[in-house]
């Protein structure tokens, strides 16, 4: 956790409004909200006022709004961890007595004296902590690269690869930046008292963390132009949704780095069992779309000719009719060539019923003398009466609400993610013959799905009997996914 976030924590542990400390440090609440927001960065001096005001060590705020600023400048960088490494032997070989009082800037302890910041009044109240940040959730640890080899050990050989274990620890012997793309339903969150696997944590907020260190080494081993899908259900504490998806897709971008370039909804196409008589019943989960850079795969082409819809903006029906009254309703027109005209828009209808073009448009002359700055056209307007133009037949990339149901399961308020579900982000994200991974891959879908389609995968999971049904699901024969 860097400056901004710390200060926005902080100033709500305590009940304060961006208002009060906008006044106490000087600046107007737009310019304090873009300081929590990491937008602007405040002088030294009003992160010193602001650590008085929200009663937190000066020294670990000032030494924070310094590590933000470091961060925002080489963070997203492939070379940051070097970039860091330099950074700290430099400050390491800073002899700190021989700078001079500019270099050293405005110190916590030379502002003691200062008159004190406009009186912010806090109410009593039981003041927490602000949690600390396990580091182990920002990067993957360091570990010998000898020690990694588990995609070398894979080889070039399609079927699945499966370990049984802890999710980061099996992917801590990935070679770095040797996967083309991760995919994966999340653990669920408490769903013990239903005998299905699940991550049991004493908050919401531990149970993100715990999915941060799963992420945090997803972004070493996943190549520069890969992809991060990832499908999570939300969960109820109490009567309040925790918004557990979005919560861990936030902290993912702000502490890691990661790109977020779809939220997809899943429509599962039907509700969850429950009782309750004050919520609507959930029918949709989340998949996430995340990339490490700009320059990631994507094979749109594939995704088109495979799962694109049928671009058909101008429906047939209502456009024919629309075009019907306009030819009779025409006074510019003979009745010889409102009799040709509507022929040819029959015509032009039938074509797109069956599929032969995808659109058209009627042109008519009208008593101005139609001008649509085409020579041509205009000639044939000015011949005939009218003019057709036909569009062929295109494909529009598939929408972000996928309306796919489910897998069931022998276990009950568990549904297991559908192969189209995966196949949609595989066709997508990775190349002929790449390497798909699947941290938590249950009754190994994904893998399933890989192997279908020529990828190579590994899948990981800490229920050995799911992975003995995940080695039986690809021995046998493959049969078609739609």
């Amino acid at each position: 956790m860097l400056f901004s976030e710390r200060i926005r924590l902080l100033r709500q542990q305590h009940g304060l409004l961006q208002k009060k400390l906008a006044q106490a440090i000087g600046v107007d609440i737009p310019m304090y909200s873009r300081y929590e927001h990491g937008e602007r960065r405040p002088k030294r001096a009003q992160v010193v006022k602001l650590a008085k005001l929200l009663k937190t060590d000066a020294d670990e705020l000032v030494a924070l709004w310094l590590a933000e600023d470091a961060m925002s400048a080489i963070g997203h960088d492939k070379m940051s961890a070097r970039a860091a490494t330099l950074l700290r032997e430099t400050l390491d070989g800073i002899d700190t007595a021989a700078l001079t009082p500019e270099e050293k800037e405005t110190t916590p302890a030379e502002l003691e004296n200062e008159a004190p910041a406009t009186a912010v009044t806090i109410a009593p109240q039981v003041i927490v902590a602000a949690p600390a940040i396990d580091p182990a959730i920002l990067k993957a640890p360091e570990c010998d690269p000898a020690l990694r080899t588990l995609v070398r050990q894979l080889g070039s050989n399609n079927m699945p690869q499966y370990h049984n274990g802890d999710a980061c620890k099996i992917m801590a012997t990935i070679e770095d930046k040797s996967i083309d793309c991760i995919v994966t339903t999340l653990p669920y969150w408490h769903l013990k008292e239903y005998k299905v696997d699940s991550l049991t944590t004493k908050d919401e907020n531990e149970f993100v963390d715990s999915l941060l260190r799963m992420t945090a080494e997803a972004h070493r081993v996943l190549k520069d132009e890969g992809s991060l899908w990832i499908n999570m259900a939300d969960a109820y504490n109490s009567t309040s949704m925790q918004a557990l998806p979005w919560r861990l897709a936030i902290k993912m971008m702000d502490l890691q780095g990661w790109m977020l370039r779809n939220d997809i909804v899943w429509n599962k196409q039907q509700g969850t069992i429950d009782n309750m008589q004050n919520h609507l019943r959930n029918e949709h989960e989340y998949m996430f779309h995340f990339v490490k850079s700009a320059n990631y795969y994507y094979n749109d082409e594939q995704l088109r000719r495979n799962y694109g819809v049928q671009d058909k903006s101008t429906g047939a029906k209502s456009t024919g009719e629309r075009y019907q009254r306009n030819i009779a309703t025409n006074t510019a027109l003979t009745p010889v060539e409102k009799k040709n005209a509507m022929q040819a828009l029959q015509a032009a209808m039938y074509k797109m019923s069956t599929g032969k073009i995808g659109s058209y448009r009627l042109y008519l002359r009208d008593k101005a003398g139609t001008s649509t700055g085409d020579e041509a056209r205009d000639q044939e307007i000015k011949t005939k009466g009218f003019y057709i133009q036909e569009a062929a037949q295109t494909l529009s990339m598939p929408g972000d609400v996928w309306n796919i149901a489910p897998e069931r399961s022998e276990t009950d308020r568990y549904v297991i993610a559908p192969q189209q579900l995966y196949k949609l982000a595989i066709t997508a994200t990775c190349p002929q013959g790449g390497i798909v991974l699947d941290p938590y891959c249950g009754t190994g879908t994904a893998c399933k799905v890989a192997h279908d389609m020529g990828c190579r995968s590994i899948g990981i999971d800490i229920n050995d009997e799911r992975l003995r049904k995940a080695r039986g699901r690809v021995e046998q024969q493959s049969l078609s996914l739609f």
